[in-house]
């Protein structure tokens, strides 16, 4: 095994990475499993994306509308251009497609609107540029390149999706941060911008990362390309799976009992839950639906990325296959290797955080691991559970990963939860704890095994505290889950078809103990109210609320768009 590795090191040094992308790094990071099957392998797919084929019509049409003076189009003229630069490849049925029709449409005027008084010469649509990043060369392609009066560059990168990302997402976004350093590169002084220009919501945002937002995405890429060129392909279970071309080849995929579940629950408009969207959701409504039903996306938070880098050092510890059992010097170079870098303030907090997270590893190992080690049964197994209710109905899913499941030796089972929020908990608190109750339930009834007791890490205060759950734990939870699957079902439902603010009605905001750190406490009604209180009622943090984007599934266009006729 060491002698293997030893090889595909040596070989890796050896190899190119070839030219990359924005979308090949994002498409790795997505699943390592599919970049080989869709870059590298013969098990291409030749399937048509009707996503694709709607992104590109949309930015043919805006080409034509710019080809002329774009003051003087009127709608007739741009249902034309939509006509003439219509793509049908990919859709589902003629509903499907109608849907897409009425949104490029709508989307299309609304551009036009409020681009009337463009005076840039257009001098590139769909630009190909090659340049470096992390020593890496990159080709990307632009949306639209213009010249404004100033005879400065304008680069604008078009999305057609309804997923909306801010100012400070855009920052630290990969193929944003890529094709900004790029830009820079070609154009150099001359660049005045570049911009993101989401059709869907209208709105164009200009991006210009941090000295370290790229040098957080210069590790991530090296980190990738250094993976890639190795040979680490292994699969990365989710959500998103449930499109992916390559399900039925996939490997990990044909494990699940059903691997288009995720979808087809979507798409019936059933529901696809996660602890994290109920711990959202019972914490505040409002937050649940800025994310989960209008898709907003949140900003890098430094207590998530601590927290991923503390579960992928755990995932290495636990999963390890190698001679006798890991030692500490394994765990704290994994614990390095997987460190992730968003959403600190400054060097100085990033710093402070990696090494308290060094202190945390070296006190788990000597407390936890040193002479009592043993592998895991399973570590962060992806998992989608059938659930229904007298409320909901059948065909709803509990989906998640469970960090790690261990054999006991006598048949029975038990799970571990890792923690690094600054609260510890009290064994009450862990006694009554709904995602230990859900994952326990999700092991005897997915997984089919006997979980003898459950557990929560709390790697800031080097503490385990264990439980266990009973038959009427399990019934009084999906109680609970057929309550607020309710709630949601019905308020999504009537969301769909009214303005915003009418929406947002049906999902009031709650205070709790988290409110100081949202993303969207600028907007929120009790903004004022949520000021007056002690810091220790609304400043806290946890990693439980991370989102998970692939939970959002593809970037879908909106409900109220269905059933409408061209």
């Amino acid at each position: 095994m060491r002698i293997k590795q030893l090889f595909r090191k040596i070989s890796a040094f050896f190899t190119s990475a070839g030219t990359l992308s924005p979308g090949k790094i994002s498409a790795y990071l997505a699943c390592p499993k599919k970049y080989q099957y869709q870059y590298l392998s013969a098990k291409k797919s030749y399937a048509s994306s009707h996503y694709l084929s709607f992104a590109n019509s949309l930015q043919d049409a805006v080409e034509v509308m710019h080809s002329d003076d774009i003051a003087g189009l009127d709608e007739k003229e741009i249902f034309e251009i939509l006509k003439n630069c219509w793509k049908s490849q990919g859709y589902s049925s003629s509903g499907q497609e109608d849907s897409f029709w009425l949104a490029g449409l709508r989307m299309l005027v609304d551009y036009m609107n409020k681009n009337r008084f463009f005076r840039n010469r257009i001098i590139g649509v769909k630009e190909n540029v090659s340049g470096k990043f992390a020593g890496y060369l990159f080709n990307v392609r632009f949306g639209q390149v213009s010249k404004n009066p100033d005879g400065k560059i304008e680069v604008v990168q078009f999305k057609t999706g309804k997923r909306f990302q801010n100012e400070a997402s855009l920052r630290s976004d990969i193929p944003s941060v890529i094709n900004y350093s790029v830009a820079l590169q070609r154009w150099g002084g001359k660049l005045a911008s570049y911009s993101v220009y989401n059709l869907y919501h209208g709105v164009k945002i200009a991006v210009e990362p941090s000295e370290k937002d790229r040098a957080d995405c210069e590790k991530t890429v090296a980190d990738t390309v250094k993976k890639i060129k190795l040979g680490y392909f292994a699969p990365q279970q989710g959500p998103l799976c449930s499109w992916c071309e390559f399900a039925s080849v996939c490997p990990a995929r044909k494990l699940l009992p059903d691997p288009r579940a995720y979808k087809r629950v979507l798409e019936s408009k059933r529901l696809a839950m996660s602890y994290s969207k109920f711990s959202l959701y019972k914490n505040c409504p409002r937050n649940y639906k800025r994310i989960y039903v209008d898709k907003i996306s949140t900003k890098p938070r430094h207590f998530f990325s601590i927290g991923l880098t503390v579960h992928k050092a755990m995932e290495d510890l636990y999963s390890y296959d190698g001679i006798g059992e890991p030692s500490l010097k394994f765990l704290l170079s994994s614990y390095e290797k997987n460190w992730e870098s968003g959403g600190y303030e400054s060097e100085e907090q990033e710093k402070a955080f990696f090494d308290d997270g060094m202190e945390w590893m070296k006190n788990y190992y000597e407390k936890y691991m040193k002479g009592q080690w043993k592998k895991a049964w399973k570590t962060e197994p992806y998992f989608e559970a059938p659930i229904q209710g007298p409320h909901i109905g059948a065909g709803h899913l509990l989906v998640g990963f469970i960090d790690r499941i261990e054999d006991n030796g006598d048949g029975t089972y038990s799970i571990y939860d890792y923690k690094t929020d600054p609260l510890l908990r009290t064994q009450e608190e862990v006694d009554n704890d709904l995602q230990l109750t859900m994952y326990s339930w999700v092991c005897e009834k997915y997984f089919g095994i006997k979980i003898k007791e459950a557990a929560l890490v709390f790697f800031r205060f080097n503490k385990i505290i264990r439980t266990s759950r009973r038959d009427e734990d399990y019934k009084n939870m999906l109680e609970l889950i057929d309550r607020l699957c309710a709630g949601i079902l019905q308020n999504t439902e009537e969301a769909a078809s009214l303005p915003r603010e009418e929406a947002d009605k049906l999902f009031m905001p709650t205070i709790n103990k988290y409110c100081g750190g949202c993303d969207f406490l600028d907007e929120c009604p009790r903004k004022e109210e949520i000021l007056r209180k002690k810091p220790s009622e609304v400043m806290n943090i946890s990693e439980d609320l991370r989102v998970n984007d692939g939970e959002l599934g593809p970037d879908e266009l909106g409900s109220e768009l269905k059933n409408k006729k061209r």
